[in-house]
């Protein structure tokens, strides 16, 4: 069988109920030269099988994992089965564009090995093709850094990520052969570690603010399967997911001021820490920014319904050892930040609207 042009990857753990989604949007591609591989990393050992089963298609490609992977390792086995000269992943709550495919692939043809994107959210069960022709810019990876460390707006959007982007399996395989820890989908957040040790290794990304992916019904909102969500509410979920780690709670928060274990910036700024490792690149964080941020994740994981209290009594500890200054300073970096989440808001309710 000849080398498919793209893996999809699709680890999974305990959504067989959803999972069958996620595999058609990737069959009803346009561009039909893919194959798909589904990780099974269920508690369950027939659950997710039986849904793939169900399936009859020669590209999809199912292993079963022993079920007690951590996230990092469910991924990575992914990526080890695979054999697509063009590599992304897929989580089962989420779903391509039918044209996807084809949007990555005029871009590939264009010259580019890495491609990020945007993914968006939607009340509806299936949307239909990407608007063409696609916007998108070049991004030097050192650019890209230094708006995350400064917490710039879109930053976060702009890191490939496993879960937005889509590069070339042999710059994946040479990444992995590297990886301080063996892998391609690294702990504490396979996504940004991935995406870190990427931008370590080249030197330009083209990124498409055109959304090739979505998640439907807005589960990432609703909570049922978000692992954001479950980080606010310290849910059984996140708690199985630390216990996991190769490294314990105090390791993660070892190098942020405040230290809240269940904060997800501090997981991800981990991954900065131990994953960034560019030659003449030493960015640093903005702490003001961070705190601010900080105040952000607060706000809105007492709207999700989460108990805050640790993560505000761990932000007041940290700001306790700061000058008056240096909190004004924090302050008015809150504002601003919560300005810029509002308008984005806002203007996502209005392009949901348009659609």
């Amino acid at each position: 069988m000849a080398q498919p042009f793209f893996s999809i990857l699709i680890p999974t753990k305990n959504r067989s109920e959803i999972l069958a989604g996620a595999i058609n949007s990737a069959l009803q591609q346009t561009d039909q030269d893919f194959e798909i591989i589904v990780s099974d990393n269920d508690d369950s050992p027939t659950a997710t099988r039986d849904t793939v089963h169900k399936i009859s298609d020669p590209r999809i490609r199912y292993f079963r994992t022993s079920g007690k992977l951590a996230m990092h390792e469910n991924w990575d086995n992914a990526f080890s089965n695979s054999e697509g000269l063009y590599v992304l992943v897929l989580e089962d709550k989420m779903r391509l564009v039918p044209n996807a495919l084809s949007i990555l692939r005029e871009n590939i043809v264009n010259g580019y090995n890495v491609i990020s994107f945007a993914i968006t959210f939607s009340k509806l069960e299936i949307l239909g093709p990407a608007t063409t022709p696609v916007f998108g810019d070049d991004w030097k990876s050192v650019d890209i850094v230094d708006g995350f460390t400064k917490f710039l707006p879109n930053s976060f959007a702009r890191i490939p990520k496993g879960l937005d982007c889509c590069a070339e399996r042999l710059l994946l395989k040479q990444i992995k052969n590297e990886s301080p820890t063996g892998f391609l989908f690294s702990h504490v957040c396979p996504d940004y570690s991935f995406g870190f040790m990427l931008l370590s290794r080249i030197e330009h990304v083209r990124h498409l603010k055109t959304p090739l992916i979505y998640v439907p019904n807005n589960w990432m909102w609703t909570g049922k399967y978000s692992n954001g969500q479950a980080t606010y509410k310290k849910n059984a979920v996140i708690k199985r997911f630390i216990e996991q780690l190769p490294i314990n709670k105090k390791q993660i928060v070892e190098n942020v001021p405040v230290k809240a274990e269940f904060l997800w910036i501090n997981m991800v700024l981990f991954d900065f820490f131990t994953k960034y490792k560019k030659q003449n690149h030493k960015p640093e964080i903005n702490w003001s920014e961070y705190h601010a941020f900080v105040m952000l994740l607060i706000l809105l994981g007492k709207k999700l319904g989460g108990d805050m209290t640790e993560e505000k009594k761990a932000l007041q500890a940290s700001l306790n050892n700061y000058s008056f200054l240096f909190k004004i300073g924090v302050y008015l970096c809150f504002l601003r930040q919560l300005f810029r989440n509002t308008i984005r808001v806002l203007e996502n309710r209005l392009s949901a609207l348009k659609k």
